[in-house]
């Protein structure tokens, strides 16, 4: 399930400040929980951003910055291998990443990578 845009929490927020329906009516109409309406109040009431927080778990490994540096890896030596790139991540960005993170990133990318090695 994903989170509810920052556009509809925005409009929940005007709703409830323009005072002309309860929180619980605010909920139903916008078809979300009244939990949801109340933190979302707490949220704009305290300066904090609206936008959807992360969805639990740990953060990625490989951040823009890594995801940036595969693609040019990939670009300029397109036969690289998974051990390569991954080198190549821990040499230039200095994360250490499995050769599982590195295949999911490219994957997530859309990026082809070689399968084997030179023999």
């Amino acid at each position: 399930m994903l989170p509810y845009p920052k556009e509809l929490r925005e409009r929940v927020v005007a709703a409830v400040e323009q005072g002309e329906f309860t929180i619980a009516e605010i909920a139903n109409l916008f078809g979300v929980g009244l939990t949801f309406v109340k933190k979302m109040l707490k949220l704009h009431r305290s300066g904090d951003d609206l936008e959807p927080r992360h969805g639990g778990g740990p953060e990625p490994l490989l951040q823009e910055k890594e995801l940036a540096l595969l693609r040019e890896e990939v670009k300029k030596h397109p036969d690289a291998t998974l051990e390569e790139l991954q080198k190549a991540v821990k040499e230039k960005c200095g994360v250490t990443a499995s050769q599982p993170t590195v295949c999911r990133a490219l994957q997530q990318l859309g990026l082809p990578r070689k399968k084997k090695s030179h023999r």
